[in-house]
């Protein structure tokens, strides 16, 4: 009796952090900032949602529908004037289509935010192009006591957020975690990388990354020649086997 008690406590909690985490299926912009008067947002594998695009100077308001109306709710800040370029600041959610929404002082086109709904805040930032990105890994020849001498990635000359490289993944026998990897953003593990949403990623099948956060790695299904296409801003990753 006990252990059946335990079993639907567990799966009602478990009912209970699904719905929190499925509370907005979608999410839309709009306000004088944002081009076309109305965008959709682009949901994360962790349950956020995301823009990366042009913003001019103006307002974000963050809603629930598409179009304004009676079931929408508005996720705006709490502070006034607050700017979309922040390290996360906490919004309300409200049906008072009158309250201000998040501030837009120039017009740039490589806006980025994230809205996280679990934590109530959204965070901003304008991107710019990296110098240099670098893979390196238990998969690659290179293996993790590679500072200094990780695989460079190559530089889009047209658009300087996307990156290539093309060359053998393979499982190394004998070393620590053989068939993962990781990117990064310096000839070292350390400040800036990119991860996975979840850990051991199939680099086949994982269409997203988040920048920074916890060290997930991706890992291979398969060994063979890879060619990897990684799109910094919008942070988005296509790898295929060609070989």
């Amino acid at each position: 009796m006990k252990k059946f008690l335990i079993y639907i406590v567990g799966c009602l909690m478990m009912g209970v952090s699904t719905a929190a985490a499925q509370k907005y299926q979608d999410l839309w912009i709009t306000g004088s900032a944002v081009p076309g008067g109305v965008q959709k947002l682009v949901k994360g594998g962790d349950g956020s949602f995301k823009y990366a695009g042009k913003l001019s100077e103006g307002e974000v308001r963050v809603m629930t529908t598409k179009k304004a109306g009676k079931n929408t709710t508005y996720l705006l800040p709490l502070l006034t004037d607050a700017n979309i370029v922040n390290r996360g600041l906490s919004y309300q959610e409200t049906t008072d289509a009158s309250k201000a929404g998040w501030q837009v002082v120039i017009t740039e086109d490589h806006y980025r935010f994230t809205v996280n709904t679990k934590d109530m805040k959204l965070q901003g930032e304008i991107f710019y192009p990296w110098g240099e990105l670098f893979i390196a890994g238990g998969a690659t020849e290179v293996g993790w006591k590679s500072e200094g001498k990780m695989l460079l990635m190559k530089q889009d000359i047209n658009n300087p957020y996307v990156w290539t490289w093309e060359g053998e993944l393979k499982s190394h026998p004998g070393i620590e975690e053989p068939e993962k990897f990781k990117f990064q953003g310096q000839d070292r593990w350390s400040p800036k990388g990119i991860h996975p949403y979840k850990a051991d990623a199939d680099i086949l099948t994982e269409g997203q990354f988040r920048t920074g956060g916890d060290d997930t790695k991706w890992k291979i299904s398969k060994p063979g020649r890879y060619r990897i296409k990684i799109d910094l801003f919008n942070e988005t990753v296509k790898a295929e086997l060609i070989k």
